[in-house]
């Protein structure tokens, strides 16, 4: 494989940046993420004043919200055996 330019090397440095801002936002046990839905089925449901319905998202595991630490990670892999 070749060799990354320094150019290459700091866009990928640049995403993974971006990438770890928006994991941590996510991340924070301040924020919450959910689902919209058109009823709630569960208990388990929130409904907002304009009468959407909410079904919180883990944030850990079982969502795709998993693949932004994955990515993360990755990154970070390539970018330390480019160095």
């Amino acid at each position: 494989m070749a060799k990354l330019t320094k150019a290459q090397k700091q866009i990928i440095a640049q995403a993974l940046y971006h990438a770890e801002r928006a994991n941590a936002y996510v991340q924070d046990p301040t924020i919450a993420i959910a689902r919209k839905a058109d009823n709630g089925t569960t208990t388990l449901h929130y409904i907002r004043p304009d009468g959407a319905t909410l079904f919180p998202v883990d944030k850990e595991i079982g969502s795709d919200l998993c693949g932004l630490g994955d990515s993360i990670r990755i990154l970070r892999r390539f970018l330390d055996a480019n160095a």
